[in-house]
């Protein structure tokens, strides 16, 4: 199967072309003449070519689509410090409209889409969601997670009009290749020592290898008009960064009460204002990690052959990737003992 890919020079996206690459399938990947090709640089060539083209331009999407016969759209604005929130509104979800009436056009056999655990919202109590779990993102103020509800919504449309869609739902991505230092910059903030101080919350982690084989997996296997948590670890932060500290040496900051981690992060975003720099910790981040999006993954386990890899080693990966690429110095003992 030729499958085109949105978003391939991404963190996840990039696994995706890997694994689709090694399930025997082909794949093209749409990028625009700036993209930075690093993390597919070493797969384009027989099985893998490139098309120019933007996710918000249908004909360059519909051109692109010529000779395939499915999408992975995982193009997005991926970050809960929305620096300009109309364009990650366009992209995540008038984008994941577009893609997909130009797939619906195309005639495409399957079109995968990346949304997010975000489109859920989340919950001030401790739960375990899963996909009949009605979703508040609308009301939980984070300009993230309503964009990918919007993305959600704007694919079904089209598949109210016959497009064979298939939407998966990732949380917290980790393992090694996020060059853009998008899902896995917490936890590099943290190791850093630019967190000063942490709320308590209770997400969820998932490694990004296990997640791009199941998108490849959704191909054949994911059943049209379905949607599937790919999940992972359900820790509390707490517990995230004692993980980190074993793992590096590095102490985490101090926890403080929600109101103060508010107001210190709403403090940080004004000062990188200032500075035209980006802000290490917003205010929408502060109260995304402080809510629940501990979910199950059942469903995806049994029909998409999910599988969760543990919390140390992806973050192991992680960490390791952004040390080889100087994204991390190794400032501790313990950092310079996982330097490949």
């Amino acid at each position: 199967m030729k499958v085109l890919v949105t978003g391939a020079t991404g963190f996840l996206g990039s696994w995706v072309v890997r694994k689709l690459v090694e399930s025997g399938h082909s794949a093209r990947v749409l990028v625009r003449k700036s993209s930075k090709l690093d993390n597919i640089g070493e797969l384009l060539g027989a099985q893998v070519d490139k098309a120019y083209g933007d996710v918000l331009d249908g004909a360059s999407v519909r051109a692109a689509l010529d000779g395939c016969q499915a999408v992975i759209h995982t193009a997005g604005v991926p970050h809960f410090n929305p620096e300009n929130p109309e364009l990650m509104y366009r992209v995540n979800a008038t984008g994941a409209g577009i893609v997909m009436e130009a797939a619906r056009q195309a005639n495409v056999e399957r079109a995968v889409l990346t949304s997010s655990v975000a489109a859920m919202g989340g919950s001030a109590t401790e739960r375990i969601a899963d996909e009949s779990t009605p979703s508040n993102a609308d009301d939980v103020g984070l300009d993230y997670s309503r964009s990918k509800l919007h993305g959600e919504r704007e694919a079904q449309k089209v598949a109210q009009r016959g497009l064979p869609l298939v939407i998966l739902r990732p949380v917290v991505i980790l393992g090694p290749g996020d060059i853009y230092q998008s899902s896995t910059s917490t936890i590099l903030a943290f190791v850093r020592g630019k967190m000063p101080v942490y709320v308590e919350g209770r997400p969820s982690f998932g490694d990004v290898r296990e997640m791009a084989a199941a998108h490849v997996a959704a191909l054949t296997q994911g059943r049209p008009g379905e949607t599937y948590i790919l999940g992972g670890n359900n820790v509390t932060l707490t517990q995230l960064l004692s993980a980190i500290r074993e793992l590096t040496g590095v102490s985490p900051p101090p926890q403080a009460p929600y109101p103060l981690a508010y107001a210190v992060a709403g403090l940080i975003e004004w000062t990188a204002r200032l500075q035209k720099q980006h802000a290490s910790l917003s205010r929408q981040l502060a109260k995304a990690g402080h809510m629940c999006t501990w979910v199950s993954s059942d469903k995806a386990k049994a029909e998409l052959g999910y599988s969760i890899r543990s919390l140390e080693d992806s973050l192991r990966d992680t960490i390791r990737f952004a040390l080889s690429t100087g994204r991390l110095k190794p400032s501790t003992d313990k950092l310079r003992q996982l330097v490949p």
